[in-house]
């Protein structure tokens, strides 16, 4: 009986920290439209009055996040109706993060097993001018879902989930090979491919009906986004560089100069370092458990983001949901640096003066985000190399 009662206890304040957390937020889904939400309305409602995605309606994301628009768009009359309907479907989705932070804490005692939740619930309540605005909720839902299903041995959600998230915003695609990996380490590698094949299916037809090559020229076609490492070191030395801040097709952009040069360079350190993440994430995971999984997934997504001349605000969701479950006794420290920048990208955006060129002391700010970023990766890479080591170090014999 009291075990009962303790569970019931334990049950009550995670639904009121649950419900605590949210309304805050509450207020947001009516306040201030971001600038995406007219790209989703207008492409939702395209398709639904018959236009083809990618063809007669401009559309840079892949086919899935098409329909995660439509709902919203099917039962709104208006932009302002879509906003707080697309909105409520975020919602729906942020609360399901929340408790799958709030389960997977129960593996931990005492306060930490609320670490998880904290953690991502600050790095939320610091976005939410775009929170419900921007649909990097669904992939990083995903992809916290793939990884928590191969911590619990099932390999066919965590494939499926992948795949969802590949479909999304094509980013979770470079954790499919630790998912392939460490299923088959599991001798569960058929049932990961066949979950991963079942949610692939309505991406190839959409593919074979859709011109999809159309949105990757468009990605291929983008400078030096404003807030990634590369664009905020030269803007920082602007008077030495040269460049220029320019409201480009879809984003702000660092122009002239050596821009261009290191927009060449930075897609070659982002690639290899990437493809290097992946490799090395393959390290066997020996201990039990969210955490450990955690650290592997962790480390190509950072990799992505911190190294890529492409930088959104949202991307911090990427990370903040996985160095989340890093935030226990033994791998905190991995998850610092992470957090910390995540947490920082609210001094930085929204901001004054981001339209024309953010101040002296915010691109400080900004680059101190970036620099931790990277300082995470590099630790990350450190602590998988030690136990890369550690594993292949032979048993001594006594």
């Amino acid at each position: 009986m009291a075990d009962a009662g303790s569970g019931r206890a334990q049950a009550l304040r995670q639904a009121a920290l649950l419900i605590a957390s949210m309304l805050p937020l509450l207020p947001t889904l009516r306040a201030h439209a971001v600038g995406d939400l007219p790209v989703y309305f207008e492409a939702a409602r395209g398709w639904l009055s018959g236009q083809t995605p990618y063809a007669e309606v401009r559309f840079e994301y892949p086919p899935y996040a098409l329909l995660v628009f439509a709902p919203a768009a099917l039962v709104s009359s208006s932009l302002r109706d879509f906003q707080l309907v697309f909105g409520l479907e975020l919602l729906v989705v942020d609360v399901a993060i929340r408790i799958a932070l709030l389960r997977a804490g129960r593996e931990r005692r005492g306060l930490w097993a609320y670490a998880p939740f904290l953690a991502y619930a600050a790095v939320a309540q610091l976005q939410a001018f775009w929170l419900y605005k921007r649909f990097d909720l669904i992939p990083a839902g995903l992809t916290l879902a793939a990884v928590l299903a191969l911590s619990r041995g099932a390999a066919a959600s965590a494939g499926a989930a992948l795949v969802a998230g590949v479909g999304t915003k094509v980013y979770p695609a470079v954790l499919l090979p630790l998912g392939l990996v460490h299923s088959a380490r599991g001798t569960r590698a058929g049932r990961f491919v066949g979950g991963a094949a079942l949610a692939a299916v309505p991406l190839v037809v959409l593919g074979l009906l859709w011109p999809m090559s159309r949105a990757v020229g468009f990605h291929s076609a983008r400078g030096l986004q404003v807030e990634s490492l590369w664009a905020s070191v030269l803007w920082l030395v602007r008077d030495w560089s040269g460049v220029q801040w320019v409201h480009a097709a879809a984003s702000y952009e660092v122009q002239g100069g050596p821009a261009r040069a290191v927009l060449e360079l930075a897609v070659v350190v982002w690639v290899v370092g990437t493809a290097a993440a992946v490799l090395l994430s393959l390290v066997r995971v020996e201990e039990r458990g969210s955490g450990p999984l955690a650290a592997r997934a962790l480390l190509p997504i950072l990799a992505l983001v911190a190294l890529g001349p492409v930088f959104s605000p949202q991307y911090v969701l990427w990370i903040a949901t996985l160095a989340a479950l890093l935030v226990e006794p033994k791998r905190w420290k991995l998850a610092a640096a992470p957090l910390a920048a995540a947490l920082l990208t609210r001094i930085t955006y929204p901001a004054p003066g981001y339209q024309t060129g953010l101040s002296p002391a915010l691109t400080v700010a900004l680059v101190v985000r970036n620099v931790l970023l990277a300082w995470g990766l590099g630790v990350l890479v450190l602590s998988t190399w030690r136990a890369r080591t550690v594993l292949a170090r032979p048993a001594s014999r006594e």
